[in-house]
């Protein structure tokens, strides 16, 4: 009997990605896990309640593909209070199974084979592979290092994706609050982005999911704010994110009708719909004013645990920017150790019991960016014992490295 050849890979350079083996390593090891990103705050009790409520009411057969009517009604209200910015709910707000299947599903449906698209580096691991299995060839718009933090660009460094340009870049994949760098938007790099993409041909992805987690009194800004970028982009956002609830894998994404319709096209095929009895619960508790104040403290909140765990680390040799927005800090190491953050970052987990992210698989395999990282990610969306768990294991590290 003849045994099928497995085709060649489409993603060959593609494995199990940094999150899973830093985790499965934390857990190997009893490390204290700060590396994958999730919080371990719980989600409102009110929200918990109506979730159950819903699942009681019935509300447990397939959602709508496009989403739950009241979930979409609120998205659109949202942004017309925050952003100024006027979203159909029928017809040009979609819900998936977190902002990650709309990302998939919409480069599926925008990126051509030969295409170019043009990607914030570092970037979320998952842009670069699904614009490979569209056919697509990707261009890396590399953020300063450190990264700008506080600078005119921000998230963004629209000359860099000036030189980048060509007739063939049909799609600019921007994010913030940036992962994993912590940088936000400014005014300022919103417009000069505006004014790049002002006679080109390319769509537009802002990629929102830690909004509005600004820090420091930062304004939450949206390119879906912007009237020189709206009519081109696609923004996303993620309930997970928002309501300390990344498990239930509820995202969204807004875009204009016409492009809606053809990611819709792609998002019946993959995912239809999904959580039907959590969509309705969101829909249910978001209207409240306990949701209101949820909102509202959400940036504080991480702006605190950032504090403490920067303060934690005050007189280390650490080097360190705060993070404008979101819940990762990054942190260079490049004064106690000269390796590359991947094994920098492996043998942390084993030896000293604190597994961190490393910043290089955010960049292209095997650049010079990439070799030349000397950073890890730290996710501070955690309580505060686990916070000063990691202030006391990275101390002790500082202490390790001093006393050699």
């Amino acid at each position: 009997m003849k045994t099928p050849t497995l085709p060649p890979s489409k993603l060959p350079e593609v494995g199990t990605t940094i999150f899973t083996t830093m985790s499965a390593l934390a857990s190997e090891h009893g490390a204290l896990n700060v590396a994958q990103g999730f919080p371990d705050l719980s989600p409102p009790t009110n929200l918990k309640e109506a979730v159950k409520r819903a699942i009681d009411e019935g509300y447990n057969q397939y959602a709508p593909m496009a989403g739950d009517p009241g979930l979409r009604a609120w998205i659109s209200e949202m942004y017309i209070q925050a952003h100024g910015a006027f979203y159909n709910a029928d017809s040009e707000i979609t819900i998936g199974a977190g902002a990650s299947s709309l990302l998939f599903a919409a480069i599926q449906a925008l990126v051509f084979p030969g295409d170019e698209v043009i990607i914030v580096d570092p970037a979320y691991d998952l842009y670069a592979p699904a614009v490979h299995l569209a056919g697509g060839v990707i261009a890396r718009a590399a953020l300063p290092q450190p990264p700008n933090l506080g600078g005119p660009g921000g998230a963004i460094d629209p000359e860099v994706i000036r030189n980048l340009m060509s007739d063939k870049t049909k799609l600019v994949i921007i994010n913030a609050p940036h992962n994993p760098t912590g940088a936000c938007f400014t005014s300022e790099g919103l417009n000069e982005l505006a004014d790049v993409l002002s006679e080109s041909n390319c769509f537009l992805f802002s990629d929102e999911v830690y909004g509005p987690m600004n820090h420091d009194g930062r304004p939450f800004l949206s390119a879906a704010g912007h009237p020189g970028l709206k009519n081109r982009t696609l923004v996303f956002g993620s309930f997970g994110k928002l309501l300390h609830a990344t498990g239930w894998k509820i995202g969204w994404v807004t875009a204009p009708e016409e492009i809606t319709r053809e990611l819709r096209k792609i998002h019946q095929y993959d995912v239809f719909s999904t959580g039907a009895p959590i969509q309705r619960g969101l829909a249910q508790y978001l209207i409240t004013d306990d949701a209101s104040k949820h909102l509202r403290e959400l940036g504080p909140i991480y702006e605190k645990k950032r504090d403490r765990l920067l303060k934690g680390l005050e007189g280390t040799a650490f080097i360190f920017s705060p993070a404008e927005g979101g819940y990762f800090q990054i942190l260079d190491y490049s004064k106690l150790d000269s390796r590359g953050d991947i094994e920098v970052a492996r043998e942390w987990t084993i030896k000293h019991g604190i597994a961190t992210i490393p910043i290089s698989p955010f960049r292209k395999r095997g650049s010079q960016e990439a070799k030349a990282e000397k950073r890890l990610r730290i996710c501070f969306a955690k309580g505060d014992s686990t916070i000063d768990e990691a202030i006391e294991k990275l101390r002790a590290i500082d202490m390790y490295y001093k006393s050699r």
